[in-house]
């Protein structure tokens, strides 16, 4: 008997958006917030040293899935390197990219502040790899591009710095705020794109819900660093640690941070508003927190006795106990910051994304951040491969055989071939397209624009179907013509 199948049920689907520097403690925000989002997504990701690039992003979907309580879909993985020539793909990769993707999300970065040789990072990756994705993106007709950079661009500034400002004659601090600017220079004359979003955000901090963070910069360092230090001293009769230091500042600057699940949530709602495209945005908070409130936090929380002079800004470093001799050691990295934070105009931000209020940072949020980088014991606890039963992947071969199994009842208007394609979250997942007829069937990567069905399960429901006969190669090309059967609504 054959049937016929409406093409227009289950046969919408867009293009996929290209994030690079998914693994990144932005880019892990980005997958999870787009997926969320019913994004079609795809990644470059570099391989670790024990793990692939596709058991690199499946430990970060299971880490969203535990919080979650649910499955997510498994983006398109690609392994490859923004700094190698072609990002590091091969033809068959950049074939799907140039006939799936449309717009580019730039994420990858190096935060490194010193940098003498330009053929090394920070200037190799944040340069050499942005052109390389600008390249890439030209050649592959990519039409749109949203750029990662960082309000920190504006170098030494006094004035506010407004989001159309760019090249204002200013000095920067270090080779990472010039490495970056080089490449936001690049990607403003990038005038081949539709469309080019570059978002700018401060110092991003960790999650403001749950402390979490995957790198230990900026204000991290600083809570390491006390936690580590404080535990150190001998605490007094009454059981409190004395940690006396004088710092050259007042204690009342304010500071640019942001959490990075805000930053995230920002990003993401801007590239799914294609209305909102085109422009700059200050990811920056609407009051900076001051080192005096983070000092507070901290020796409340340690129970120390506060011993801090705030000698004001331009005074020497006095290190006169070993306690501030060890602190200013390990925090001169970011000396030339103490003084200098500009202040941020963010009027794009407040006209596209005014509903996504950044959180305060407060005292509660920072024994968020100890209390998570102990637990993580400051980023040195050990990493764990992702934990998968059953990689779908493995069944793809018995998934088109049932395909092709009910090709014969179907009719198109052309002929008895099927498109389907596959949606498979949870652990394991992923997303492919099973194009089939009586006779061969093919697959391929990522979802197709339309098809004639779209099976999406999750892992539990895969392996119940994968486990529903003993016999691993008919009977298993039958389970999946019976479940496809049943998307199909055949009689």
């Amino acid at each position: 008997m054959n049937h016929t199948f409406d093409e227009n049920r289950n046969s919408g689907g867009g293009k996929y958006i290209l994030l690079t520097g998914a693994t990144g403690l932005v880019g892990r925000y980005l997958i999870k917030d787009l997926c969320l989002q019913d994004c079609r997504l795809a990644v470059i990701v570099r391989p670790g040293r024990k793990l692939s690039a596709e058991e690199r992003v499946e430990v970060i979907q299971q880490h969203w899935e535990k919080q979650l309580g649910h499955a997510l879909p498994r983006p398109v993985v690609f392994e490859g390197d923004v700094t190698e020539e072609n990002l590091g793909l091969g033809q068959e990769e950049s074939e799907w990219i140039r006939d799936h993707v449309d717009h580019i999300i730039h994420n990858a970065a190096v935060l490194r502040f010193t940098g003498a040789d330009k053929r090394f990072d920070p200037w190799k990756t944040n340069c050499r790899g942005t052109q390389n994705v600008l390249d890439f993106s030209r050649e592959h007709s990519i039409g749109k591009l949203s750029y990662v950079s960082t309000a920190y661009v504006s170098g030494i500034r006094e004035e506010i710095v407004n989001e159309d400002d760019f090249d204002c004659g200013q000095k920067f601090r270090n080779d990472y705020e010039r490495s970056k600017f080089e490449a936001e220079r690049l990607v403003r004359a990038a005038d081949w794109f539709d469309s080019v979003t570059i978002f700018r955000p401060a110092v991003i901090v960790g999650d403001s819900r749950t402390g979490y963070t995957s790198t230990y910069h900026g204000l991290f360092l600083y809570l390491r660093l006390l936690s580590s230090l404080i535990k150190r001293q001998i605490p007094n009769e009454d059981g409190v640690y004395e940690t006396p230091i004088s710092l050259p500042i007042s204690g009342d600057e304010p500071r640019n941070l942001v959490p990075v699940d805000w930053v995230s949530a920002v990003i993401s709602h801007i590239v799914c508003k294609p209305e909102a495209h085109g422009r700059t945005y200050h990811l920056t908070p609407d009051k900076g927190i001051t080192p005096r409130e983070i000092i507070h936090a901290c020796y409340k929380y340690f129970n120390t006795d506060n011993g801090v002079t705030y000698a004001g800004s331009g005074s020497d470093r006095v290190a006169d106990s070993e306690f501030a001799r060890t602190f200013f050691e390990h925090a001169r990295i970011y000396e030339a910051y103490e003084s200098s934070d500009p202040e941020f105009n963010r009027s794009n931000v407040s006209e596209f994304a005014g509903h996504l209020p950044c959180p305060q940072i407060d005292e509660e949020m920072i024994v968020r951040f100890i209390e998570f980088g102990k637990a993580d014991n400051w980023g040195k606890r050990r990493m764990r491969r992702p934990a998968v039963n059953l990689w779908f992947k493995t069944h793809l071969d018995q998934v088109a055989k049932g395909v092709s199994r009910l090709a014969g009842s179907y009719q198109t208007e052309d002929d008895s071939s099927l498109m389907i394609g596959l949606d498979i979250h949870g652990p394991g997942g992923g997303q492919w397209k099973v194009s089939a007829d009586v006779d061969s069937y093919q697959v391929d990567r990522g979802l197709p624009f339309r098809s004639h069905g779209l099976l999406q399960m999750d892992n539990r429901q895969v392996e119940r179907v994968v486990n529903s006969n003993c016999e691993p190669s008919e009977s298993s090309e039958v389970a999946w013509a019976s479940r496809l059967e049943q998307l199909f609504e055949v009689e």
